[in-house]
């Protein structure tokens, strides 16, 4: 595949470069790659909404495919997971395939669905914030906000949580229609779409629109980020003379020139690094 050069829509302090693709969810994810650029997250959208508003206003007008998911079984709850399966090329070309037919994408077991849910059940136990795999409450559309489904609203956008819902307000959650996952004895899997400020975050998690030419995906140049690390002093806490000084006392005490009372300069000198 020829590379693409993705327009920049913002340099984001604390994020970096925020691309955009816009294509079907197959080719994106090409198109992503071959740019270095890592499909975005849903807390890294938020974190962007949050930052571009009234400047470049990421998000206000269109949402983007991301790289957090849902997954189904028949008569089974949703599961959210906040890194998809579906987020290499293999499964992503499946995924348009099927999209393309009309049909959602779906495994010839529940195995998939099954994994995931232990790993929903470890994750009860932890802080919401820290949860990447969440039991769903509900098979139909249900809200999430600071009054229900708080912990939803933090495992999904984590420490954006908060401020996102300054300016957004609730947000509704609409998984596959119960009769389509009821109709297959597999694991159906969906990428998740955020929608945009304009309407109101919704976050969709049916559709089989990958195959669509027209819709987003936005993501984060790799190493784009610098403002987000913390600088490092470009001067080294020793210098090459001190090196080969302590090289030669360690030398010499394995030699048995000189005692290994020598060595406790040495070791004070490194745990001060």
């Amino acid at each position: 595949m020829t590379k693409t050069i993705l327009p920049v829509l913002a340099d984001v302090e604390g994020l970096g470069k925020v691309v955009e693709a816009n294509t079907d969810f197959y080719t994106e994810l090409q198109q992503l790659k071959l740019d270095r650029v890592v499909l975005i997250s849903p807390r890294n959208e938020a974190y962007a909404r949050i930052h571009t508003q009234g400047k470049e206003n990421i998000g206000k007008s269109y949402g983007t495919r991301t790289s957090a998911g849902f997954e189904y079984a028949k008569e089974q709850l949703p599961i959210f997971r906040v890194k998809s399966k579906l987020n290499n090329l293999r499964r992503a070309k499946l995924v348009v395939e099927a999209n393309r037919q009309g049909n959602y994408f779906h495994t010839s077991s529940t195995k998939e669905y099954e994994d995931s849910l232990k790993q929903a059940e470890i994750d009860k136990n932890k802080e919401p914030i820290k949860r990447n795999v969440i039991i769903l409450p509900s098979r139909t559309q249900f809200t999430i906000s600071d009054k229900e489904n708080w912990g939803i609203y933090q495992a999904i956008l984590k420490d954006q949580a908060k401020q996102y819902f300054e300016l957004n307000g609730p947000i509704d959650i609409y998984p596959i229609d119960t009769s389509d996952v009821d109709s297959q004895n597999g694991t159906i899997l969906t990428p998740l779409w955020f929608g945009s400020l304009d309407s109101r975050s919704e976050l969709l998690g049916y559709g089989r629109s990958a195959d669509y030419y027209n819709d987003r995906a936005r993501g984060v140049l790799e190493g784009s980020g610098e403002a987000t690390s913390p600088k490092i002093s470009e001067r080294a806490p020793y210098t090459p003379r001190q090196i080969k000084s302590y090289s030669e006392i360690v030398q010499g005490v394995r030699d048995g020139t000189l005692p290994a009372s020598k060595l406790e300069k040495i070791i004070k000198f490194f745990q001060g690094i």
